[in-house]
């Protein structure tokens, strides 16, 4: 009886270094819930620089390559889009709007609310919704500063790089389903 002999496999060294850390690296994060994903993905871009990455899909999805404002031309598209549930979620989706969408830097609690009520959303306490987002782990919102003494004074805030992640998210999801 004759067999067919066994080749032993041998590891050659890649061609392209860089294809194959990217390699690697999509291999060990397919393994992972999305959040995880995400979380490795921010690390790896704080720990070796460059900001593109963060704007980059994970998944096969190019649309997150077009310009915020051409993709959603108003509040209203992005708003459906999201499909928010929540007060917190609503907030945030408005503050997404507001920060990339109309490059605002910075933005009041007030600004929120208006635009929510222009949609037939407004909140009873936007103030509530926005320090759920401070508190959420990751934080998703900041509070940059607070003018005036009174409990009442005009606060400005600015959404994380997991804020944006996270309304980038409800869109997909929406798009989705």
């Amino acid at each position: 009886m004759s067999s067919s002999p066994v080749l032993p496999v041998i590891e050659q060294q890649p061609r392209d270094p860089e294809l194959h850390a990217l390699s690697a690296i999509s291999s060990l994060l397919s393994e992972l819930p999305g959040d995880t994903q995400a979380r490795i993905v921010t690390w790896i871009t704080a720990r070796f620089g460059g900001p593109g990455i963060l704007r980059m899909p994970l998944r096969g999805d190019t649309s997150q390559f077009t310009d915020s404002a051409r993709e959603f031309p108003d509040l209203a598209t992005l708003f459906l889009a999201a499909s928010p549930s929540t007060g917190s979620e609503k907030a945030l989706t408005v503050a997404y709007w507001l920060q990339e969408c109309m490059h605002h830097e910075e933005w009041e609690g007030f600004a929120i609310n208006s635009e929510l009520k222009h949609l037939g959303h407004g909140l009873k306490n936007v103030t509530d919704a926005l320090n759920s987002l401070i508190e959420h782990k990751p934080q998703l919102v900041v509070q940059l500063r607070k003018s005036g003494k009174a409990k009442q004074a005009r606060k400005r805030y600015k959404l994380t790089v997991e804020g944006i992640r996270k309304v980038r998210l409800l869109v997909s999801a929406g798009s989705e389903g």
